[in-house]
């Protein structure tokens, strides 16, 4: 780009990077806008968010008193009405000049400049705008009122755009899930969130990890198991079951968000008398229980407070008592001889 030296475009691109831990939408407009006028410097900052079926706008403005209470609602209201809204709606390029749109003379005459934009101190506009998988384009204005946003600033907010829409949909996500597993999620499930393509965009921990469990590894990162993803692409998705080494792994759509896979895993338990004819002792059926749920014996260490050498020890009294090789053999033996 020629009107960006090098460090300006290292500046955008580490702008969605500083940015892509917020927990919550409200927390990442605050530090976007704040890394958006550090990048370009604007006198007025402004989070618009566009419901595309409806062209309804919820609004925000910094300095929050830069606007009379009401105007924005009396003079815009509908995305339709504000020449920058009505570009990112369609689908213009990621920043776009308010002068561009409108001729300054016609601009001048217009309500939206006497009533609006005047009386905010904002006399040049420029904005950016972000999809969401929510049906909705988020729009972020810089104006000033004195100077015209130039070849550079546009050209930094271009290179911005990508990491910044990134993080909104990460945040969102993580709004998502919490949201989700505030609604009461139980020890024993997890979360898959997908994106528009049905690529998993955020899952609880694990998740993912059961699935390749269950299904083996998906194709590409991000990418569901090939089982679990030929199930979502045919209705009706009745609840998805996997039976796997005594644990039982059912995976359906949360209700109301058809973007949103519930995970429920139950593993079958021992019977404490079949651990004794096993000739078990309780320190190996501790390590004999975890080994059912956590296949990597360091993350068996770490979940019962133990050296890895210790758990390797009591699997290898385990396997040798059970007469099978492998842990996973010791868990079916324990399994069947429960029944």
């Amino acid at each position: 780009m020629p009107w960006l030296a090098e460090s300006d475009i290292g500046a955008a691109r580490r702008l969605g990077q500083g940015i892509v831990d917020s927990r919550t939408e409200v927390e990442l407009r605050r530090r976007a806008l704040h890394a958006l006028v550090e990048l370009v410097p604007a006198d007025v900052l402004t989070w618009d968010c566009v419901e595309l079926a409806t062209g309804a706008v919820r609004h925000d403005a910094v300095p929050v008193d830069v606007e009379r209470p009401g105007v924005f609602e009396a003079v815009v209201g509908s995305a339709a009405r504000h020449p920058l809204l009505a570009a990112h709606v369609a689908g213009r390029r990621a920043a776009v000049r308010l002068s561009e749109l409108v001729e300054l003379g016609l601009l001048r005459r217009s309500e939206l400049y006497g009533d609006l934009l005047h009386g905010s101190g904002v006399e040049y506009e420029i904005a950016i705008g972000m999809r969401t998988d929510r049906g909705e384009v988020i729009v972020a204005a810089l104006g000033r009122t004195e100077c015209e946003f130039s070849e550079r600033d546009r050209d930094a907010l271009d290179v911005a755009h990508p990491g910044l829409e990134g993080a909104l949909r990460t945040a969102q996500a993580r709004e998502r899930l919490d949201r989700v597993l505030a609604a009461g999620a139980m020890p024993g499930t997890a979360v898959v969130l997908l994106d528009g393509s049905g690529e998993i965009e955020l899952s609880s921990s694990a998740a993912e990890r059961w699935l390749a469990e269950h299904f083996g590894p998906a194709e590409h990162p991000g990418w569901l198991p090939a089982p679990v993803a030929e199930w979502l692409a045919l209705p009706p998705r009745p609840p998805l079951v996997s039976k796997r080494d005594g644990r039982r792994l059912t995976i359906r759509l949360l209700p109301g968000d058809p973007h949103a896979l519930l995970l429920e895993e139950e593993v079958a338990t021992f019977r404490a008398d079949a651990l004794v004819r096993l000739g078990l002792i309780p320190r190996e059926t501790e390590v004999l229980c975890a080994a059912a749920v956590i296949e990597d014996e360091a993350e068996i260490a770490s979940e019962l407070f133990l050296s890895l050498r210790a758990v390797r020890e009591r699997l290898d009294r385990i396997e040798a008592k059970l007469d099978v090789h492998t842990p996973k053999a010791a868990v079916a033996r324990a399994l069947h001889e429960s029944e």
